[in-house]
């Protein structure tokens, strides 16, 4: 197949060609009320082609991976490239390989099985009034990328996950709180999980706010994750380029305080070992002790700045090349999580926050978000708090880390994952 587009793409004088196919394989099943509610099983997968005609760059794809459609496929990257005013480069080093990274999986049924039995158990907790969500999903990917100038790399990955959310009640008052399990399924403990989840929502009954003021924080590692994945755009050339950006011009300055933030492609819950241009992957520290090293770069924007390209270019068979982390984080801590509240004594653990799409502003860094917690008094976790609000700025919060906690874990399973500890700030203004 990828000889023939080759061949193809000659004989109608397309110059350059890269060929970028996606094949994959899904599987979820969710439990609710003893029963199956959702099972689904699917294959997506298709052929995106970029190309260089007449000095322009054009794209294609198809999802019917078929020899006669391949004619049909270049004929589209003609024509689109004959609407564009610049030609992208390709990754022009001949390199070839097959990474797998395949873990354990369960059989179908005994996915089905565990979902039930997760909901069924779940359901049996103590002041638990419904299981909104008992879930299983696994998936398998095969993503492989070539062209012209002999690149041919494949990588063939899977993961399985489970996800429970619960609603708890007491007396009028309800909660709820959700969890999940990724890794070596056959690892899977359903008690830990449960006794997580309702643990979370149990603990948030009775919650109240508190004054208006500005208090020394600790923000849970989910909130981080969270806040990296919102504003991990200010580390893209792109912004860079467009001057949407508060790090454009600032290389080389300490900027962040003691944050370190890097992106290491071998972590995660399914490695990366290079990007959808082919370009191989490595770990890139962004800050390091609060100096901005890097942006991350396609080879476009590598180009455009003069600088090396990093491994960033991402996209699907479907789209252009964007610019996006692989497994973006913040290092572990070396303390447990309660070391930070003794060392807090006084102060606000946020454990969930809302608005993270109408509450935050990319450019600025501002950012005012509805968020539910716990006050924590003379280092001990004394009542659930809600009905607040924090507010701040992303690069000023970040510039101000006291100490992280050692529980660090990423974001679910997905093309870009983030990873953070729990992490103490000493201020962080709230509002009632």
């Amino acid at each position: 197949m990828i000889e023939q587009l080759f061949s193809l793409a000659k004989q109608k004088n397309i110059k350059d060609l890269e060929i970028l196919t996606s094949q994959g394989q899904n599987f979820s099943v969710q439990a609710y009320e003893g029963k199956i509610e959702s099972y689904k099983k699917t294959n997506t997968g298709g052929i995106g082609i970029r190309g260089t005609f007449n000095e322009r760059t054009g794209y294609a794809y198809t999802e019917r991976v078929k020899p006669e459609e391949f004619d049909n496929l270049i004929d589209m990257l003609k024509a689109n490239a004959s609407l564009m005013d610049e030609k992208e480069p390709l990754f022009q080093v001949k390199q070839e390989g097959h990474w797998r990274d395949i873990k354990p999986e369960l059989p179908d049924d005994k996915q089905i099985e565990l979902a039930l039995q997760l909901e069924a158990e779940a359901g049996q907790a103590e002041e638990v009034s419904s299981v909104s969500y008992a879930l299983v999903s696994s998936g398998h990917a095969v993503r492989r990328i070539a062209n012209t100038y002999g690149v041919d790399k494949t990588h063939e990955s899977n993961y399985s996950m489970v996800y429970l959310s619960v609603v708890v009640k007491r007396g009028a008052e309800v909660e709820t709180d959700g969890a999940y399990y990724t890794g070596d399924i056959r690892q899977f403990s359903k008690r830990e999980l449960i006794e997580e989840v309702v643990g979370k929502a149990r603990r948030k009954l009775g919650g109240r706010p508190i004054k208006t003021g500005s208090y020394a924080a600790v923000l849970d590692r989910k909130i981080i994750c969270s806040l990296l994945s919102t504003y991990s755009g200010v580390f893209s050339a792109r912004s860079i380029l467009q001057g949407t950006s508060r790090l454009e011009g600032r290389l080389g300055e300490k900027l962040l305080g003691s944050l370190t933030l890097l992106d290491d492609p071998d972590t995660g819950y399914e490695q990366v070992p290079f990007d959808d241009e082919g370009v191989n992957t490595e770990k890139l520290y962004l800050v390091r002790d609060g100096v901005l090293e890097s942006y991350l770069h396609s080879l476009q924007s590598a180009v455009d700045m003069k600088q090396t390209p990093t491994g960033h270019g991402i996209r699907s068979y479907k789209g252009t090349v964007q610019i996006a982390p692989h497994r973006m984080q913040i290092p572990n801590g070396v303390v447990p999580l309660e070391s930070l509240f003794s060392t807090m004594h006084n102060g606000l653990y946020v454990t969930d926050v809302q608005g993270l799409h109408s509450g935050t502003n990319i450019v600025s860094g501002d950012f005012s978000l509805a968020c539910q917690g716990h006050w924590i008094e003379n280092g001990q976790i004394i009542h659930p708090v809600k009905d607040i609000t924090i507010a701040g700025n992303f690069f000023d919060l970040f510039a101000a880390i006291e100490q992280s906690a050692d529980d660090f874990k990423f974001s679910p399973p997905g093309p870009s994952q983030y990873g953070a500890p729990s992490i103490l700030f000493p201020h962080l203004s709230v509002s009632s």
